[in-house]
């Protein structure tokens, strides 16, 4: 029995610091995330014409996008909210809680919903607005199909490729540019990439491969990115007609920021959706609306998602230490209603992570949670793993109705605008096409982002999604930022010409998509894990042959 308690009481030890430490790798990732997305809304705007074919939208997406997590500070360069908050302004939302689903914030649960890349924040209401959103990177940086690739009009192979192949030109293959320096990394030996790059930290804080992360879907998402692309924009793979060996050095370098970024945003944490990682409210049910004081369904624009009352949806990942609340949900207030869950005043209430689960029943080696909605399932068998924490429906939190727009995805895409976005130009589309052109090549024209934006995380058919949506943001604001002299692509070509030494070029980086600009600190602050990217970047570039 005294062993019983022992044992307990070393749990909750290790718990409680663990806890401590996401807390404040929390707090200090909360600003990456919220200036990802508003870089999106921003790029969308300067992408839109490119984006169609040389059809320009009627309406630009206003800016809006995601803000980031915690912190709120939003960072100033909204590109292409496109849907992701992904990361830019703020710091990782994914692993506050140590899993999030954007940016690491690494003490508390992570986030990592997003944050909007824009502007800096200002309060009105109690409420942080993105405010003064700058366009990022004009046209000239956008990266145009030539002659040699042809990425327009290229078909889409059917049936789907299997094993390590990727569709490029409408055929399956392991190649894609026929640069042996690209192709051989990309095609070579996953292992490498898969433990010893995307890696997840445990509560204990030791790390095993990603179980959520797979190199062979980055590959995949590569691929589609960069041909065919997303309308006449694509992800750039280095200069063509110019020295087979260069060419790849660049491309190498440009996914390897990439990478360094996501590692530190989502990987680290497992995150793909947004984790439940504001405890300043107790860890309230209707933080899926929103944290920090943010509504992601008031992320709005031309181009945003239908706001459906209606819809219900319930995340695929959450945190996994000690306790951490279970996984975001939206559902009508009806529906609630009719299970006993909501106040009389229509009110939900709050997860309880002080509650134990002896004798964990989820931990066990066969146990897999059901397929009912997270708020249906018993209590300590909300999620796999899970050993403390249940919902409390005291009327603590406020409806989740419509609250369906958290963070997702690699470099959480966050709001109805980023969403939006998304379905226009890689989805279903729910657009008039006489306002807003589609792209004349869709990747994925069967799928709806609107009605069902959990498809970025949700285990099936398309495991690289929630590469796509990051890259998507990456190609948008990160790929075409061009701002004070500061050109992305030209400054790596000089890092690389330079015989990439020092750390200047991938801080600039950092700062871009962490805090949106790249000479931080920013107005929205100092960039969340320097070191750590840093680090990240030096282990890709190993892990590619370039150190």
């Amino acid at each position: 029995m005294y062993g019983v308690y022992f044992m307990k009481l070393s749990m909750y030890s290790v718990c409680l610091i663990w806890i401590i430490l996401i807390q404040i790798s929390c707090d200090s990732n909360k600003k990456s995330a919220s200036q990802t997305d508003s870089s999106l809304v921003t790029d969308a705007e300067s992408l839109a014409g490119e984006l169609m074919d040389g059809d320009t939208p009627q309406a630009a997406p206003e800016m809006l996008a995601g803000i980031e997590q915690a912190d709120m500070e939003s960072t100033a360069g909204a590109d292409l909210q496109a849907g992701f908050e992904m990361q830019a302004g703020n710091e990782s939302q994914a692993g506050t809680e140590s899993q999030a689903g954007t940016r690491p914030q690494a003490g508390t649960e992570s986030q990592a919903g997003t944050m909007m890349q824009g502007g800096t924040e200002s309060q009105q209401g109690g409420e942080e607005v993105i405010a003064g959103e700058q366009t990022i990177g004009g046209n000239e940086n956008e990266v145009e199909p030539t002659a040699g690739d042809q990425a327009m009009n290229t078909p889409i192979c059917e049936p789907a490729c299997d094993g390590n192949e990727v569709c490029y030109n409408g055929s399956c293959g392991t190649y894609l540019t026929g640069v042996f320096g690209i192709d051989s990394v990309l095609f070579g030996n996953d292992d490498t990439f898969n433990s010893q790059i995307l890696r997840a930290q445990n509560p204990d804080l030791s790390w095993r491969p990603s179980r959520i992360y797979k190199w062979r879907d980055f590959v995949r998402a590569v691929a589609s990115m960069h041909n065919p692309g997303v309308g006449n924009i694509r992800l750039w793979l280095g200069d063509e007609n110019i020295e087979d060996e260069l060419r790849a050095q660049y491309a190498l370098v440009h996914l390897a920021a990439f990478l360094a970024q996501s590692m530190k945003e989502t990987i680290k944490y497992d995150a793909c959706d947004e984790n439940n990682w504001d405890n300043s409210n107790n860890y309230q049910i209707s933080n899926a609306c929103g944290q920090l004081g943010q509504n992601y369904a008031n992320y709005d624009c031309d181009m945003a998602c239908p706001q459906d009352p209606n819809m219900t949806q319930y995340a695929t990942t959450n945190a996994q230490w000690y306790g951490a609340p279970g996984p975001f949900f939206c559902a009508p207030d009806e529906t609630l209603r009719e299970l006993g869950l909501l106040t009389a005043d229509g009110r939900t209430g709050h997860w309880n992570y002080n509650h134990d689960c002896w004798p964990y029943p989820a931990t066990e080696m066969d146990f897999t949670p059901s397929d009912e909605p997270a708020y249906s399932r018993p209590d300590c068998e909300v999620y796999e793993g899970q050993k403390g924490g249940k919902w409390v429906w005291d009327g603590s939190g406020g409806s989740v109705e419509g609250c369906c727009w958290w963070g997702r995805g690699v470099i959480q895409t966050t709001g109805r605008c980023n969403f939006g976005i998304l379905n226009h130009y890689l989805g279903r589309g729910h657009l008039n096409p006489q306002d807003f052109p589609r792209p004349s090549q869709i990747l994925y024209p069967e799928l709806d982002f609107c009605s069902d934006p959990d498809l970025i995380c949700r285990d099936g058919a398309y495991p690289e999604l929630k590469w796509i949506a990051g890259l998507f943001y990456w190609m948008s604001s990160v790929q075409s930022y061009d701002v004070e002299g500061w050109n992305y692509l030209q400054e790596l070509r000089n890092y690389v010409n330079g015989g990439m030494n020092g750390y200047a070029f991938i801080d600039a980086v950092s700062g871009i998509v962490n805090r949106g600009c790249h000479n931080p600190p920013c107005s929205t602050g100092a960039v969340d894990g320097v070191s750590d990217r840093r680090a990240n970047f030096d282990a890709v570039l190993a892990a590619m042959g370039l150190r």
